[in-house]
């Protein structure tokens, strides 16, 4: 099988984003990579449909996180431009990235690959138009990204949910339109969602390391309580001083998500405070959705004490053998238990084993691959996750 993976190449700070091109080169021997940061200048010009013409045939396009395909209008690919120049790091104009965007949305409906995907990882769910969707139909692409069990309908979320400054920010705009989409359509859904790299697994025993506890990242309306919950505790806390500065420097218009040295020293800093941590604090989000954090914390071997995202159990993490169920108000109790119970490495271990099991690139490529050959095949109705197995669903 042959896949072409299309985008732009940029490091981006959720490392999923990074290793997307990667896990379709090492998955598929006979991939290729064309956009700006993988393909010549020459190649560029002469556009993607050319590109495909000379290097194909393809049985299989992803267009990767960083092409803004499911959009309105030529000010939402500014904005997407706007973007990757202030968050990613890179050597690409503005103005590369403008044409090359361009040139995709112009030449994708036209397009001679049997399979056609858009990865979906980090795509903004509830605010999805059903304009966007229909544009997406009407080209036949399917989408690869979590299906409807990592999903709520906006009737259902929890009430904090209303609270989230994405929430509010985006209110007008959110519905279930992608929800609807989902259950409507499995047949065009690979289903995927975060993994991690064989970097990311440490196996530093529990008590080895120096602090008691950890909340990395934004302080979301659940992790926020946390620290709060924290504050003044007798247990040594991981420092987020490193966090604070960077949102600091952000502020005052400093490139530090921009420039490859600073954007990787701040994956050091977050993947060395998991390490260093036993119990490591994480919580869903106002929709839910399962971000990186559900994996990338067992895989550095703490122990992970949560309030878990949807769809968590189906993934293969059950409550008390691989992770800690915990709400905020429960967390200074739950510490004084796990960081004593001699139980917690065993538990710890189980975590880390089930993610590399599931949701190591390599286990991700495997699953990604069994429902493309099924969808080369014509055979593809859908895939799902079903207490930490991997089903591809087949039409009779």
């Amino acid at each position: 099988m042959k896949v072409l993976y299309v985008d732009a190449n940029v490091w981006h700070l959720n490392p999923t984003a990074n290793l997307q091109a990667l896990l379709f080169r090492e998955r598929f021997c006979g991939t290729c990579c064309y956009g700006p940061g993988f393909s010549s200048r020459d190649e560029l010009e002469r556009g993607l449909r050319r590109f495909i013409e000379a290097r194909g045939p393809f049985d299989v396009l992803v267009l990767g996180p960083n092409t803004p395909f499911l959009v309105d209008g030529a000010d939402a690919i500014e904005g997407a431009v706007g973007y990757l120049m202030k968050y990613t790091a890179h050597r690409l104009s503005g103005n590369a990235l403008v044409q090359f965007f361009a040139d995709v949305r112009q030449s994708f409906g036209h397009l001679e690959v049997p399979v056609k995907l858009v990865s979906v990882l980090n795509f903004d769910y509830y605010a999805t138009t059903q304009t966007q969707i229909d544009h997406l139909l009407e080209q036949d692409v399917g989408v690869l990204g979590p299906n409807e069990q990592f999903s709520l309908r906006l009737e259902d979320l929890p009430s904090f949910a209303t609270r989230e400054k994405h929430y509010v920010r985006k209110v007008e705009r959110l519905s279930n339109a992608w929800y609807d989409f989902l259950v409507r359509h499995p047949e065009r859904v690979v289903t995927a969602v975060h993994f991690v790299a064989a970097t990311e697994f440490i196996f530093e025993p529990l008590d080895a390391r120096p602090f008691d506890v950890a909340v990395p990242g934004v302080e979301y309306q659940l992790r926020k309580e946390a620290v709060k919950r924290l504050s003044g505790t007798r247990w040594r806390s991981a420092s987020k001083a490193y966090f604070h500065f960077y949102r600091l420097a952000n502020r005052l218009g400093l490139p530090v998500f921009s420039h490859p040295v600073a954007l990787r020293l701040y994956n050091q800093f977050f993947q060395r405070t998991l390490a260093d941590t036993r119990c490591v604090y994480t919580a869903r989000g106002g929709f839910g959705m399962p971000i990186r954090k559900f994996f990338e914390i067992p895989a550095a071997g703490a122990l992970v004490l949560c309030s878990p995202c949807n769809g968590y159990a189906d993934l293969g993490f059950e409550d008390g053998r691989h992770y800690i169920a915990v709400e905020p108000d429960g967390l200074v109790d739950a510490l004084a238990k796990w960081l004593v119970d001699p139980r917690s490495q065993e538990i710890a271990s189980a975590g880390q084993a089930v993610t590399m099991t599931n949701h190591s690139l390599a286990a991700r490529g495997e699953q990604i691959e069994r429902c493309l050959r099924a969808m080369v095949a014509g055979t593809y109705a859908g895939s799902r996750w079903d207490r930490g197995e991997f089903r591809v669903l087949e039409k009779a």
